[in-house]
């Protein structure tokens, strides 16, 4: 009999143990302003505390969809403009002039006000984690986009004659009527404005870009 009781008192310990384990377990797998885990199993890349409160998941996304957006554009653009400036379909003074200054109007405060740091590990973010402790600098480079690109676009302004260092480029066929000159006086200076624009942008994906992108 002693025996039955011990036995009964054993299972009864184990059930409610058992009980109170079950009880203690949850499904709550978060929300989804949960941060993923990028990078090796074992060094998560996840938000550094300094950067908490975080912001909502929606916002974080139309960041990172509006960021992208403006790169993309920013590469189209400077596509464009080196075909204008090394003559592959000719030269159309007007049209340099409005891709340099949509790189200016979308840079500087334009692209950084898009880069929240709560942002970079994000799904399909193409940030890296060096924008974490380096705001700074990515703003400078940010800032250094749009007067690279602002100087750009004076120098295409510039219309000097052949005695002030002129340059000739061939006109844009569909841009001219036959009574126009077939060629335009440009800025010797305008490359070398356009290569420093160039490398503004290298700099900054070099530093803050994953690679891949």
């Amino acid at each position: 009999m002693q025996h039955i009781k011990n036995t009964l008192l054993t299972f009864l310990v184990f059930f409610f143990l058992g009980i109170s384990s079950a009880q203690a377990f949850s499904f709550d797998f978060g929300d989804d302003d949960d941060y993923p885990y990028w990078g090796y199993r074992y060094s998560p890349w996840v938000v550094p505390s300094v950067y908490y409160p975080r912001i909502p998941s929606y916002n974080r996304s139309t960041m990172v969809r509006n960021r992208q957006q403006i790169m993309d554009t920013h590469d189209e653009t400077m596509n464009e403009l080196s075909e204008l400036l090394y003559g592959r379909y000719g030269f159309d003074r007007a049209v340099a002039i409005k891709l340099a200054r949509k790189i200016e109007l979308t840079s500087g405060a334009a692209l950084t006000g898009n880069f929240h740091p709560d942002t970079v590990s994000t799904f399909s973010s193409r940030t890296t984690a060096n924008l974490w402790g380096n705001e700074q600098a990515f703003k400078a480079n940010a800032q250094a986009l749009q007067a690279a690109a602002k100087d750009l676009a004076k120098e295409l302004e510039k219309q000097p004659t052949s005695g002030e260092g002129a340059v000739s480029l061939p006109r844009r066929s569909i841009a001219y009527s036959r009574d126009e000159p077939e060629t335009i006086t440009v800025s010797a200076g305008i490359w070398e404005k356009f290569n420093t624009l160039s490398n503004v942008c290298v700099s900054c994906h070099t530093g803050f870009r994953r690679p891949g992108w």
